[in-house]
């Protein structure tokens, strides 16, 4: 059934835009040192195109490559822009060079060149150079993700995730209403655009694996039902709506079945449900409280949350033999499992020896448990797609916001919002070019 009511409010045509500043909170002096240089811009001589005024692309490409925790950006302002001498631009101490030319085509068009230049080898062939014609203005942010995500995977061998979209709850006061709001944004927190919000709590986002789809958990008349909003209409199917819990929804890889909490006959148990034919399995079963079920990427088991061990632990359940084991044994309380897209780590929730609740990772054969963050209260792990960044919900200052920190600790951000309690942040897979 689909169900356009549950959409009370869209804040976008009300609230006007504050400007988002990302904040380093740690690790700023690390990664691959590079310059890049202010794109050259020729404009047409038509006065209309003259007086246009766009995004700067060098900016955002150098924000999205010093945001991954990868790359480390030289000053260039006092630099020679010469960018033919490599020799100076290695003595200026960088690994590689970015340049670009922003030309106007008149009608309000533009081509945008880029190229990449290998310092160190000093070849003056471009490793990477490509040429977009034909972008409106308005096109500029996206593109610039796009040249970021082109640029990462030349330098470093891993696929960019900088066009890849992120999804969260807020919770705010609206006119005397609580209002909570599911919002999709940029993977840098801008162009955050509300997808529903309602003054009953939403929760649990979760991407499709063709990120065209989000499932989320929704408690319209003080009754909990799963459901799935398409990301372009805002048309909602309400999936499941048994009595008691229907919580915590997770998508298979190939996005065929989801696996979801259930307490319909009982104690709250992970089931799968069939999206092609409505069939749904229970999967675990007994006393213990089972919950937060995420998919390993191989699609053959799901690990979840339980405290049939008495405190609450993180267990695998292969779907190919029914075996369910225990692999989190490192302190009292370990939730909410992750799994990287190679398979080779398990990214949780970790209580410390402190009594703070981190995000940390393990090594799926257990050897080692890492804490990658050092807030007080963090929750909701998202790993993205690419494996180099946590997405995870923190408590500062009694007030809930968003941060992104490396796989290995390393470098931490706090990702920008505009307004409210942000919680249950879900990173969004590769999208479709």
């Amino acid at each position: 059934m689909l169900l356009r009511g549950l959409i009370i409010l869209l804040l976008s045509s009300t609230v006007l835009a504050k400007p988002l500043y990302i904040e380093i909170t740690g690790g700023q002096d690390t990664g691959i040192p590079i310059a890049i240089l202010p794109f050259n811009t020729k404009q047409a001589s038509d006065p209309i195109d003259r007086a246009v005024e766009f995004e700067d692309i060098a900016e955002i490409i150098g924000n999205d490559l010093h945001n991954s925790g990868h790359f480390r950006n030289l000053s260039v302002d006092d630099a020679d822009h010469d960018e033919q001498d490599l020799g100076y631009w290695k003595n200026f101490g960088a690994a590689n060079l970015i340049s670009g030319e922003v030309i106007s085509r008149g009608r309000g068009m533009y081509d945008v060149t880029i190229q990449v230049m290998d310092v160190y080898k000093g070849n003056h062939k471009p490793i990477l150079h490509k040429r977009f014609t034909e972008k409106y203005p308005g096109q500029f942010r996206a593109l610039a993700h796009h040249i970021s995500d082109l640029v990462f995977e030349k330098i470093t061998g891993i696929r960019g995730f900088f066009s890849t979209r992120i999804a969260y709850i807020t919770v705010e006061r609206v006119k005397g209403e609580t209002v909570h709001t599911l919002t999709v944004a940029d993977a840098d927190g801008y162009n955050d655009q509300p997808l529903l919000a309602a003054n009953y709590p939403l929760m649990s986002p979760k991407w499709s694996p063709d990120g065209k789809k989000i499932a989320f958990v929704s408690f319209r008349d003080n009754r909990a039902s799963t459901n799935i909003v398409e990301v372009a209409t805002g048309n909602i199917e309400v999936v499941t709506k048994f009595p008691g819990i229907n919580g915590a929804p997770a998508w298979s890889p190939d996005g065929t079945k989801l696996a979801l909490v259930l307490s319909k006959d009982g104690s709250p148990k992970i089931y799968v449900l069939n999206l092609l034919n409505k069939e749904l399995v229970q999967l675990t079963t007994g006393g213990s409280i089972d919950t937060e079920p995420n998919w390993h990427p191989s699609g053959t088991a799901i690990f979840f949350t339980s405290n049939r061990g008495g405190k609450p632990q993180i267990y695998r359940a292969n779907l190919l033999s029914g075996e369910v084991a225990r692999v989190t044994f490192q302190g009292d309380y370990n939730a909410t499992p992750s799994i990287t897209p190679d398979g080779r780590h398990l990214v949780m929730l970790h209580q410390s020896s402190k009594g703070n609740y981190n995000i940390a990772v393990q090594d799926m054969d257990g050897s080692r448990v890492k804490l990658i963050t050092r807030s007080k209260l963090d929750e909701s792990p998202s790993v993205a797609p690419n494996g180099i960044m946590v997405l995870y919900g923190m408590s500062e200052a009694s007030q809930n916001v968003l941060g992104a920190v490396t796989l290995d600790g390393k470098f931490r951000m706090r990702i920008p919002v505009q307004d409210g309690n942000v919680k249950e942040p879900a990173w969004s897979p590769f999208l479709a070019e």
